[in-house]
């Protein structure tokens, strides 16, 4: 079933054995499918069928079995994920992807970019932080994206810096908000530099979930 269809999760094993009355606790199915060498399930979401296509053909030539594709927009992505990662997330499809991660309680890998894009929109608005609020209006906030976007390589070396420092502003406020629903969020810099134009990501953590109970046993 999991060989068959990539994005098949635990939950829907799950499901499938109790139709047969069969119940196996989540820990035991990862654990036999890392025995199976289903190391994970990855579910690529884009609106490109071009992308799609280049991915899907590279997936081919690598002989990977666990990954599956999605032609459609994140919100209508509902299945539930442990992890999320976004690269070159342009303007505010970093909120997106953040809020996204933190209603699923998801961990977050992201590579932000297009910061002169970012503005208000229906469903976000900036400052996000409670301590940027407190320092910038949302139009002090604008101009500050502004110049997050001046990093281009053929800018003087000191123009480049300073959008280099709002572009860790502008994650920085971020950051706290995801903060604020007990997660544990780090802004870094990619290594080398030179491997994106705007090479920042924010890695994220989720509040740490009750252990289950002493003397719980797999079925």
């Amino acid at each position: 079933m999991v060989k068959d269809n990539p994005q098949t999760t635990c939950k829907d094993l799950q499901h499938h054995l109790a139709a047969d009355s069969v119940t196996v606790h989540r820990s035991t199915m990862q654990h036999t499918l890392h025995l199976e060498k289903l190391y994970g399930r990855i579910i690529l979401i884009e609106n490109k069928e071009e992308s799609l296509v280049r991915a899907q053909r590279r997936s081919t030539e690598l002989g990977l079995k666990n990954i599956g594709f999605l032609q459609a927009n994140l919100d209508y992505f509902t299945a539930s994920f442990q992890i999320g990662v976004a690269l070159h997330a342009c303007g505010i499809a970093t909120d997106m992807v953040l809020e996204h991660c933190i209603q699923a309680g998801a961990a977050f890998v992201i590579s932000p970019c297009c910061y002169g894009f970012i503005q208000n929109a229906v469903k976000f608005t900036f400052p996000k932080s409670k301590r940027f609020q407190e320092t910038l209006s949302s139009k002090e906030h604008m101009i500050l994206c502004r110049f997050a976007d001046q990093t281009a390589v053929q800018l003087p070396a000191e123009r480049r810096l300073i959008g280099k420092h709002c572009m860790g502003l502008v994650d920085l406020d971020r950051a706290w908000a995801a903060e604020t629903h007990g997660y544990s969020v780090q802004v870094m810099t990619m290594e080398p530099e030179s491997c994106s134009p705007k090479n920042n990501m924010l890695v994220g953590s989720p509040p740490q979930r009750t252990a289950e109970p002493a003397g719980h046993m797999d079925a």
